[in-house]
């Protein structure tokens, strides 16, 4: 089991207080050390085990035990393993039917959001979006159109997965008819500002990191195409590696597209248009007949944003 712990460790994962082989343990990571970004799983028999930090890998990656390398001193018990994996898979359903239950539940958005109005966004792109009885944001999390989980973020910007239920494969489109350019981002914030910004694209929304090559993978919609990625420069001088900007060119890759990512003290393109915004108001004169209005620097920050990002749109590659 020891060599199996260092193979998790050297992956950036932190190991948890207590460790039950056959179940899928949650972790906290080296690249977010204050919440479970991460999960590990080592087999009954001690041979084969996973890690995946969902920040940096599109799918858990695997450890197997050197040749000659003991198994469990306890005797392995077929049954009970398969016992085992059927409850986790009707755990897995349920969860997906809890969460599809709990979208049914939630009330359609009405005007604006506490968390929309933070990121300076409009609600435009914000079709099949939720409030539920907290007051939080509900982002249904698709596959082949079907909630699949749920992302919910409430009004300071604290973000929850519908616990138990999958993110794999999931993703949220902000659809705009006869668009031109298909965009695949990380953050559903990120998402809506791309959207805002760019009046011809359609979006395609990750949630993390690691998904982005997966979603990347399944995507079907053809013509000019661009992954606008996370630039998580602080966790990149802290690990040595930005899991924002690996995975989306791991995804840009499969796409044959190109890879926009923003340059300032935040990580995100959303992070870049308030900056600008902030800088541009914070820097005018104090003057009623020259001074510009929010929107109108809104409308010059997205200029910006859509011109980097275009720069980097290239014809989807036909899988």
């Amino acid at each position: 089991m020891s060599d199996f712990l260092q193979f998790v460790q050297a992956n950036g994962i932190i190991l948890p207080d207590t460790f039950t082989p056959g179940r899928w343990i949650r972790c906290k990571t080296e690249s977010h050390p204050r919440k479970k970004n991460g999960s590990i799983k080592l087999a009954d028999d001690g041979l084969v085990g996973w890690c995946q930090d969902y920040a940096v890998h599109a799918e858990p990656i695997t450890w197997r035990a050197s040749d000659g390398a003991a198994a469990l001193a306890a005797p392995i018990d077929r049954a009970a393993i398969a016992r085992r994996q059927a409850e986790r898979r009707a755990a897995l359903c349920e969860a997906t039917l809890a969460a599809r239950a709990y979208y049914e539940r939630c009330a359609p958005l009405r005007g604006s959001h506490p968390y929309l109005v933070s990121k300076g966004l409009g609600v435009a792109g914000c079709v099949g979006l939720r409030v539920d009885a907290d007051g939080w944001l509900v982002i249904p999390m698709l596959y082949n159109g079907k909630v699949l989980s749920l992302q919910r973020i409430s009004p300071e910007g604290e973000k929850k997965f519908h616990f138990g239920a999958t993110t794999k494969c999931a993703y949220y489109a902000i659809e705009r008819t006869g668009a031109a350019l298909t965009v695949l981002v990380e953050g559903f914030a990120t998402g809506l500002t791309i959207f805002q910004a760019i009046p011809t694209c359609h979006v395609i929304v990750g949630f993390n990191a690691g998904n982005l090559p997966v979603v990347a993978e399944r995507m079907t919609r053809f013509g000019m195409g661009v992954v606008c990625a996370d630039n998580d420069w602080e966790t990149a001088a802290r690990i040595g590696r930005n899991p924002g900007l690996d995975s989306a060119r791991a995804a840009a890759e499969v796409l044959g597209v190109g890879v926009a990512f923003p340059q300032c003290a935040g990580t995100d393109w959303n992070d870049y248009v308030m900056e600008q915004i902030e800088q541009a108001v914070a820097g005018q004169t104090f003057s009623f007949s020259r001074k510009r209005t929010v929107l109108q620097i809104q409308a010059s920050a997205f200029a910006d944003v859509k011109l980097k990002v275009m720069r980097e749109a290239r014809l989807l590659r036909t899988k």
